[in-house]
């Protein structure tokens, strides 16, 4: 695995800076993931699931990692984060910039330690302006405050709540970009580097095509109309007979909508004056997509697929999750990667999404217990096992079979 000569340290909580750290043992890199006594406060999330389920969250997003349970805001904790930043090439956080100063773990204070280090940061907000150490999520900093939570609910209809994690991921992924850019920039110069970014950032990013508009004066968040959704009738939903909702997304309509004309058992409406081209589609466009609703209303969605993928249409289905997990194409494409065998719950999980044609991936390993590493971690920086014994028994580490 090309990484596997990487050393980095994942000095993070919950999920978006954990998860690029996660990205990179994916191909090879040696994580330790650092922990307070109680673990990381990720592990609790699922709360009252926990009685019923693993713990799928933190299984997903703390695998291939070893964990060191350490207090690192004593004296001996703080000798050995020092030296783990002393080894690594990569360091990752995401705590906030007014705790990372009281802690001496800023770039800054990092750099001190190793200048060779590749710093990777990620807040909520950004590092500048009066709410670079406010507290956030994915939930507010990327969905709600970048006006994608606003944007995507249907017109006049209540606002959603994001999926788990639905920011944090991404947000992960540009993180991980940043460090692999400078990793590159490390081999021709030899100099460290601070890449961040922000769950913010990222939101606007997803969300740009739209804030781009409203930079000009498009902005409709306060004119919007419940039949919004029938302005574009070839790119929009339609429930089946059986209930379920087909998302159409024909854009290339010379190609496509004489095809799908012919699906809906209608040919002829390729030809009528009133849909013979975009613009007269556009001026009748209600009528158009009554007709379209009725057509998709007498028949069930496993029946339109077929006939929607015969005829070669662009659309998908809304899946429902056990459907995404028995996807073909998702196995097809190691999207859901069989996990090491063991006792455990688990036959797959989810992948990142890099692959590199001749570069192997690691088969996922089991995500660690709190402090599983912590004796072999402390080993290898130089503590002997009088030391390591010492911290233990002092509660300044934690060994997952101690209590």
């Amino acid at each position: 695995m090309f990484l596997s000569h990487l050393k980095v340290l994942d000095l993070g909580s919950y999920v978006a800076g954990p998860a690029t750290a996660t990205v990179l043992s994916d191909f090879g890199a040696d994580v330790v993931k650092v922990e307070p006594l109680t673990g990381d406060p990720y592990r609790t999330l699922l709360g009252g699931i926990l009685a019923e389920y693993p713990n799928f969250f933190w299984d997903h997003d703390a695998r291939n990692k070893r964990s060191l349970a350490i207090d690192f805001t004593t004296e001996a904790g703080r000798d050995a984060i020092e030296r783990l930043i002393r080894r690594s090439d990569v360091v990752i956080t995401n705590y906030r910039p007014e705790l990372l100063k009281r802690l001496r773990f800023t770039y800054a204070d990092v750099r001190e330690i190793n200048d060779r280090v590749i710093y990777g940061q990620v807040n909520s907000y950004g590092l500048k302006g009066p709410d670079a150490n406010r507290t956030g999520f994915d939930a507010t900093a990327w969905w709600a405050r970048s006006g994608l939570m606003d944007h995507v609910r249907r017109p006049l209809s209540p606002h959603a709540l994001s999926a788990p994690g639905m920011g944090d991921h991404p947000t992960s992924m540009a993180l991980f970009g940043g460090i692999m850019a400078a990793l590159y920039r490390r081999e021709r110069t030899g100099e460290g580097a601070h890449v961040h970014t922000s769950l913010l950032a990222n939101g606007a990013w997803a969300h740009s095509m739209m804030i781009q508009g409203a930079i000009v004066g498009f902005d409709h968040s306060e004119r919007r109309e419940a039949g919004e959704t029938r302005a574009a009738p070839l790119a929009t939903m339609y429930e089946t007979a059986d209930g379920r909702t087909i998302l159409l997304s024909i854009l290339n309509h010379a190609k496509e909508w004489p095809k799908f004309a012919a699906v809906l058992g209608h040919p002829e409406w390729a030809q009528d004056a009133r849909f013979q081209d975009q613009v007269a589609r556009y001026q009748h466009r209600e009528e158009l997509h009554a007709l379209i609703a009725a057509a998709f209303e007498s028949d069930t969605a496993a029946a339109w697929r077929d006939k929607l993928d015969r005829a070669g249409i662009t659309y998908s289905l809304a899946q429902r999750m056990s459907e995404v997990i028995g996807d073909e194409q998702l196995h097809a494409n190691d999207i859901l990667t069989e996990v090491e065998p063991g006792d455990h719950f688990y036959a797959y999980t989810v992948n990142s999404p890099i692959w590199i044609d001749d570069t192997e991936k690691r088969t996922p390993h089991l995500a660690p217990t709190i402090g599983e590493h912590t004796r072999e971690v402390l080993g290898e920086i130089g503590f002997s096992a009088e030391q390591v014994q010492q911290m233990l028994v002092g509660g300044i580490a934690r060994q997952h079979d101690d209590t």
